[in-house]
């Protein structure tokens, strides 16, 4: 049955250029992996793969099994190149009898345990845009089209092309037809070689039969498939070409899965009658931490498995040796990477895609887009109805409306800042795992990010605007509300491009931590609570890169300069004594300052924020472990 899907279901890269995937023979020899834990004195460094060794030849798909915490993922993570930095990985990885070289991690497509995809996108959407994304410009537009329409078929999504992907906030696909479109949006890349880590993980038995069964689909194809496996039901053990299991970091058995029951039988493990392989290895390879008494058995069983694969290894290196698969016809040899991958389209055509992706995902977050709605207008509301009694002749009526207008300066910023925060950091997983493969450059995604994102911090400065001028009595001339309307845009671009750089600066529960406290900070020198006249001389520079501080003085200008008719404070010893805008002004130290200042200020601010943000997006790209050789002796 499963000869016939693969015959009435060939691989979708075959539709694209006309012959099979090329697949790759992958062999890893010696890999160490450790890592550092602990602290101080306590510090020690922890093992987490030991001296591992195997090879993946195309058409095949290898499973790699064991108990949580064996180093299944982080064997992958080697593999495919994507350990992060942190600890030491040493030993040998070939692909195709050559060292791997950093065009191979582009190359290669992995599925992640979790699934990172943009929710308010259909699946036909999502697969679109890896097609453009990842495919050359030079592939027609019909081609594309057809290869995310074979790829859906293949993996059983056509019925489901315009449902959202969805997640735990969006209702969308189930979870195993949303790990079905993350392999999808691998697979239309064309790779050589295909990670799964845990592809199975939090699905039902059907779902989870029907991801593996895809994988087993796609090495038949061609390709090499390496995915790990936790649990695995006795219908997808079937599934599997070679096995390798893990435990405590050290291979217990590499080879054909179907020679995996006799091996640990001849080692006194035997397998009982109608029982699943896969839960008696798991039982006899994972450690037993309940009492020291188990502990001890169960380290001692695992030392002893480790010792008879090690022994068997030295005998016959090569476990797959003349195994090639009965499913694939053997691909031609894949051609050589040279150097570094470049990127498959232009910076224009990237921008292109990115801002479609991304108006798609922001237009479509209505929940979002009404919270933000009902937030500013009752915020303004609230604040328009405390000051709605502001008036001139009362002794206070500088003290309102100076405070008024601060408030508008730091609601505008504080608001549209937290939104661009969350909204760009709920990008990163996604972006980091497009830029691992190197789908397309950082500078077209900022600048869509940002292009799409400003519209709606744009109408939130408006619309606060609107609700709170007229209602607290401000400058009534027209011009002065308009000013005060363009000034309030400027504040919250400002706070927008703080936020996008504080969120790409630091990851998202420290982001939302420190930005209160940087407007906070900036809030001190913004001229409001502390005059700039009195500010110790070592720290007044601070305010010119204030936005909070650019947008007080725009406003207070706009609102002050050229009227009169305040009253006096109640400390005033003259009666009937009045106050001009100007004088005003001199008390907040803004009087040698205009309204053009004051956007020239909140335009530099902006781009420098901007600039800031961009750069920490550059230098934040993931890193991964450099592969040391193996240390004689090993």
């Amino acid at each position: 049955m499963m000869s016939t899907l693969l015959q009435q279901a060939p691989g979708c890269s075959s539709r694209v250029h006309g012959q099979r995937p090329h697949g790759v023979t992958l062999e890893w020899r010696g890999l160490t992996y450790t890592v550092p834990v602990g602290f101080g004195k306590r510090r020690r460094a922890r093992t987490v793969l030991l001296e591992a060794s195997g090879s993946v030849r195309p058409g095949h798909l290898l499973a790699v099994l064991g108990g949580t915490g064996c180093g299944k993922s982080s064997l992958l993570n080697a593999l495919a190149g994507r350990l992060p930095r942190g600890g030491k990985l040493e030993g040998e990885v070939l692909v195709d009898g050559q060292p791997r070289t950093e065009a191979f991690r582009s190359s290669c497509g992995y599925v992640m345990q979790d699934d990172v995809l943009f929710s308010n996108l259909t699946v036909q959407e999502t697969l679109e845009f890896a097609a453009n994304i990842r495919l050359p410009a030079s592939v027609s537009a019909a081609t594309r089209q057809q290869l995310v329409a074979d790829t859906m078929a293949e993996l059983g999504l056509t019925k489901v092309a315009d449902t959202l992907v969805g997640n735990a906030w969006v209702r969308g696909v189930s979870g195993g037809e949303r790990k079905r479109v993350h392999i999808a949006t691998e697979v239309l890349a064309n790779p050589n070689f295909l990670c799964a880590d845990e592809p199975t993980s939090g699905l039902d038995a059907f779902q989870a039969q029907n991801i593996m069964t895809a994988l087993w689909a796609l090495a038949g194809d061609g390709r090499t498939v390496v995915a790990t496996v936790h649990q695995p039901r006795s219908s997808i053990w079937s599934l599997f070409d070679y096995l390798l299991v893990l435990s405590e970091g050290r291979t217990v058995f590499y080879g054909p899965a179907a020679a995996a029951t006799a091996h640990f039988a001849a080692a006194g493990y035997a397998c009982p009658p109608g029982y699943n392989p896969a839960d008696v290895i798991l039982d006899v390879t994972s450690r037993d931490y309940r009492t020291p008494e188990s502990e001890a058995a169960t380290q001692k069983r695992v030392q002893l498995l480790a010792d008879l694969h090690a022994l068997q290894a030295a005998a016959k290196p090569s476990l797959q040796e003349g195994g090639a698969s009965p499913r694939a016809a053997s691909p031609s040899p894949a051609p050589a990477a040279a150097g570094k991958r470049r990127f498959a389209n232009s910076a224009l055509r990237e921008f292109w895609l990115l801002s479609g992706r991304a108006w798609r995902q922001s237009s479509r977050a209505h929940v979002e887009q009404i919270i933000s709605t009902v937030q500013t207008v009752f915020v303004a509301a609230l604040l328009a109805w405390l000051w709605s009694g502001m008036s001139q002749s009362e002794p206070g009526g500088v003290q309102d409306e100076v405070g008024v207008l601060f408030m508008v300066v730091v609601t505008t910023a504080m608001n549209v800042m937290m939104g661009a925060l969350v909204s760009f950091t709920f990008d990163k997983p996604t972006v980091d795992r497009e830029r691992a493969a190197r789908a397309y450059r950082m500078l077209p995604y900022y600048l869509s990010r940002l292009a799409c994102d400003t519209p709606l911090r744009v109408a939130q400065s408006l619309l606060f605007s609107g609700i709170i001028y007229w209602a607290v009595g401000l400058n009534p001339k027209a011009s002065a509300f308009f000013i005060f309307c363009a000034l309030n845009v400027c504040i919250g671009l400002a706070g927008q491009a703080l936020g996008m750089a504080v969120s790409v600066a630091l990851p998202m529960a420290i982001a939302l931590a420190v930005a209160p406290f940087v407007v906070i900070f900036l809030m001190l020198f913004s001229g409001f609570y502390v005059n700039n006249s009195t500010l110790p001389a070592v720290l007044r520079w601070i305010k010119y890169i204030s936005h909070l501080f650019w947008g007080l003085v725009g406003l207070a200008v706009n609102d002050f300069r050229g009227r009169t008719g305040w009253a006096c404070p109640v400390s005033a010893a003259t009666p009937g004594c009045q106050v001009s805008g100007e004088d005003i002004l001199a008390q907040l130290n803004f009087e040698g300052f205009t309204a053009a200042d004051a956007f020239m200020g909140l335009l530099l601010l902006t781009l420098g924020f901007h600039l800031i943000g961009y750069t920490a997006l550059r230098l934040r790209k993931p890193c991964f472990l450099p592969l040391a050789p193996a240390k004689k002796g090993l």
